[in-house]
């Protein structure tokens, strides 16, 4: 199962609002015999249709964005009780990230969410709000993490290359 989602992405270092496509690739997995999606790849292609200098809004950004590819768990209350989705993390910032999950969630839902950095041993598990979601792709925003896993972040960003 392929699916193709449309996402624009602001480069902080030309302010010009740049629109790509987000080509994801999904499998059914069976996992102690429950059938589960799971991610096989994803890769970002610029839209060459797209017209760079439409009328989408630039916004100033209160943190920088770095690009990173890391597995991500999204966990949210469900009727059920507490449901895990799986997902991937393609952009991280000080202040959030943006990710492909899964299933869709809707802005302003709180979720929890689980990653571990690379040299960090311990998972870090943050709550987060929904801010954006179009399709799969998810921007959430990171609701008081602890001091340390804030300097986790900042260093973490610090060895990537900016969004």
């Amino acid at each position: 199962m392929n699916h193709t989602l449309l996402g624009a992405a602001n480069r902080s270092d030309t302010g010009v609002s740049d629109i790509w496509h987000l080509r994801i690739e999904l499998r059914f997995v069976t996992i102690d015999k429950a059938p589960e999606l799971r991610w096989v790849k994803m890769a970002r292609v610029p839209d060459k249709n797209a017209n760079p200098t439409s009328d989408r809004k630039s916004s100033t950004r209160r943190y920088a964005r770095y690009r990173t590819e890391l597995p991500l768990i999204v966990k949210v209350l469900g009727q059920e009780g507490y449901v895990r989705v799986h997902g991937r993390c393609f952009e991280v910032a000080e202040n959030g990230l943006g990710a492909v999950i899964t299933s869709e969630f809707r802005p302003g839902e709180m979720v929890s969410l689980e990653f571990s950095f690379p040299d960090v041993s311990e998972v870090q598990v943050i709550r987060a709000v929904v801010r954006h979601r179009m399709g799969f792709l998810h921007g959430f925003e990171f609701i008081n993490p602890l001091p340390e896993q804030r300097e986790y972040i900042r260093a973490y960003c610090r060895t990537l290359q900016p969004a």
